[in-house]
C-alpha cells in the first residue's frame, strides 16, 4: 500500500504541481480512504519526501557507477558532474519536484537535509575536488566552499534548463565544462 500511495502521490506531483495535490487527492488515487492513508504517512510531505530519496538513491547511483568508470580524479570529477546534471535534464519533472517545493518539518520532524542520508551522498563531489588538488589539477581553497559552488553551479543550469526550456541555450557540455572550471586549474597540456 505504501508503494502505491507514493506511486499515485508521484504522478499526481508531476502533473498537478505539490501545492495542488491533497491528501484526499491522493488517496482516492492510490485506492485508499483518507483516514488509512494517515496511518501510513503523516504529511503530504512526508510522502513527497519518500519520493525525494527514491530519486536521490537512482542519480547517486549513476553518480557512483559513473565515478568508477574514470581513471583519473578529474576524469571522476567530470563524469560525477555530467553524470549528476545529466539525470535532472532527463528528469525534468523530478527536478521540480525536488528542487521547487521547499521542504517543511512538522511537530516532531526534521528537515529532509537533516534526517535523510543526503548530505552524505554529495559528499562524493568534495571528496572528487581533494583528489583533484592533490594532483595539482584543482584549485587550491577550501574544499567544501568549492564543492557548495560546484553544486550551486550545477543545480543553477538544470533550473534554467528545466524553468526556461524555451531558451536557446547553448550546448550543454559547455555550459558544463565551463561551470567545472570554477574548481579545476586550467589543463597544462
Amino acid at each position: 500500500m505504501r508503494r502505491r500511495v507514493i506511486e499515485a502521490a508521484r504522478c499526481l506531483f508531476a502533473e498537478h504541481g505539490f501545492e495542488a495535490v491533497s491528501m484526499r487527492r491522493i488517496a482516492a488515487a492510490s485506492g485508499c480512504a483518507p483516514m488509512t492513508l494517515y496511518g501510513y504517512f503523516r504529511s503530504k510531505n512526508e510522502i513527497l519526501r519518500y519520493i525525494w530519496e527514491a530519486f536521490f538513491d537512482e542519480v547517486f547511483e549513476r553518480v557512483n557507477r559513473a565515478v568508477a568508470a574514470s581513471a583519473s580524479p578529474v576524469g571522476r570529477l567530470r563524469s560525477a558532474s555530467a553524470t549528476y546534471l545529466g539525470y535532472w535534464i532527463e528528469h525534468p519533472d523530478r527536478y521540480r519536484m525536488v528542487y521547487l517545493n521547499q521542504d517543511e518539518a512538522a511537530d516532531g520532524e526534521g528537515y529532509y537535509v537533516d534526517a535523510s542520508p543526503v548530505l552524505e551522498r554529495f559528499e562524493i563531489f568534495r571528496e572528487l575536488i581533494v583528489a583533484a588538488q592533490a594532483e595539482g589539477r584543482a584549485w587550491s581553497g577550501d574544499v567544501q566552499v568549492l564543492a557548495e559552488t560546484l553544486i550551486c553551479g550545477l543545480h543553477g543550469i538544470a533550473h534554467s534548463r528545466v524553468t526556461i526550456p524555451e531558451y536557446p541555450w547553448g550546448p550543454l557540455e559547455r555550459q558544463l565544462e565551463q561551470m567545472l572550471r570554477v574548481v579545476l586549474l586550467p589543463d597544462p597540456n
